[in-house]
């Protein structure tokens, strides 16, 4: 048990005050904690690597955390499956995967998540073609409200498995997870800077002609980054180390740090300092295993807000996001990222029933980023965005429950699971309403 006040996230916007934070060793000593919360009348919340930028896992109540429990379970070759305990963090699940000549279609560029956060959040990646890692998973374990083990999949559950496999953590603590792999494979990136509007004209036939892509526009400047990477069967090919760790290390966190630290210090500086940034945006190319090519260290902390919307309506939405900058002279010192993904068909996925595109905007760790992140969030509105669940937004259950359209039916799985509300917290009471 740790001291009261003792949680601050990843991003250090959000803090709390658990009345304990807790970290069991095993799934008994699990079910036991939630059991004994259920009987004390308690709500419970799982926290494990804060990698969250909304406040989606804080609570003045009991936290959990379940990072222990990180072990494969088994690997199932003939049918390409891993099952993994829940709190296993990504870059180690990678790398298991790995190991056994297997990988994950899609990630997304941060793998220090665990697989629970990233999958109750919606973690995603950067494919039209392949849906957030939830939808690779094929089966899900969960304590719930009561210390229960329930198992779901298509056939056992089915509903249950629909919701939680993008569940804001509001159905039970996910404790094991299979996941549909498929063999190793590579690819072959390449990043090259491009002029704003050309990017923008070119970026659907660009989207529609690669396996990945991923996409940045450095506010201030006229430049938007585009990194492009397909399936290949040559050999890896990557810079030296030295060179790797002076490019995304050094450059890439260190100097890039530096730079927006005193751009917090000197406000008036950032716009000069955005497009110096920019102007030595150059071409990268490499050929890696999927996952180093998916992921990139991310050493500077910041806040993020994100949100998904309609694919055709991305190249209007992020002008006007360029026109609230300009307009009202904000000072954004962190780049806006630009991704796509096909429809799927979980609840709350943020993609759920239409092709989207995913804008992230961006400030460093310490930058004011209320009057940026409400501008954009009107912005969004106008389009039925619908915000990441694990990033900065405003949003309320009432103005969110149009845009999806089986909220209904996660609602109603919801309160059968969890009738007394023991998974809730402020977050999911503003975003999805109180269970009672």
């Amino acid at each position: 048990m740790a001291r009261r006040g003792a949680w601050q996230n990843w991003g250090r916007n959000q803090t709390c005050d658990p009345i304990s934070i807790e970290s069991p060793r095993s799934l008994l000593e699990l079910c036991e904690l939630v059991g004994s919360a259920d009987r004390a009348g308690q709500r419970v919340r799982i926290a494990a690597t804060g990698h969250s930028f909304s406040d989606i896992a804080c609570t003045d109540s009991r936290m959990l955390r379940i990072e222990a429990l990180d072990r494969v379970i088994d690997v199932d070759r003939e049918a390409m499956t891993i099952t993994v305990e829940a709190g296993i963090r990504l870059f180690v699940l990678n790398d298991e995967l790995a190991k056994r000549g297997l990988g994950l279609s899609n990630l997304g560029d941060i793998d220090k998540q665990t697989l629970a956060g990233a999958l109750s959040t919606g973690t995603h990646g950067t494919s039209h073609r392949l849906g957030p890692i939830a939808a690779a998973v094929i089966r899900l374990e969960l304590v719930t409200a009561n210390g229960d083990l329930v198992t779901c999949s298509p056939t056992e559950e089915p509903e249950l498995f629909e919701c939680a496999r993008i569940g804001l953590g509001v159905f039970g603590i996910i404790t094991k997870v299979t996941l549909q792999c498929e063999p190793a494979f590579r690819l072959h990136s390449l990043e090259e800077p491009h002029e704003f509007e050309e990017a923008l004209e070119s970026w659907n036939s660009i989207t529609a002609n690669n396996d990945h892509v991923d996409s940045y526009w450095f506010p201030h400047s006229e430049v938007v980054t585009i990194k492009a990477a397909n399936r290949t069967d040559r050999p890896i090919w990557v810079k030296s180390r030295q060179k790797q760790w002076r490019e995304e290390v050094l450059i890439g966190n260190y100097i890039f740090g530096g730079l927006a630290a005193y751009g917090r210090k000197r406000p008036s500086k950032v716009p000069s300092i955005a497009r110096m940034v920019a102007s030595n945006m150059g071409r990268v190319e490499k050929v890696d295993v999927s996952h180093r090519v998916f992921c990139s260290p991310r050493l500077i902390r910041f806040v993020e807000m994100e949100y998904a919307l309609p694919i055709e309506k991305m190249q209007a939405t992020l002008r006007r996001i360029r026109e609230l900058i300009e307009s009202e002279k904000l000072q954004v010192d962190f780049p806006v990222e630009i991704r796509a993904l096909p429809a799927d068909d979980i609840p709350l996925s943020m993609a759920h029933g239409r092709e989207t595109a995913f804008l992230a905007v961006h400030v460093s760790s310490g930058t004011p980023f209320e009057k940026y992140f409400r501008g954009v969030e009107e912005i969004m509105d106008e389009v039925e965005g619908r915000p990441h669940w694990g990033k900065m937004h405003f949003q309320t259950a009432e103005k969110l429950a149009p845009r999806y359209a089986e909220w209904g039916k996660f609602q109603k799985v919801r309160a059968t699971w969890d009738p007394e509300g023991r998974f809730a917290n402020a977050y999911t009471d503003r975003v999805l309403g109180p269970t009672k």
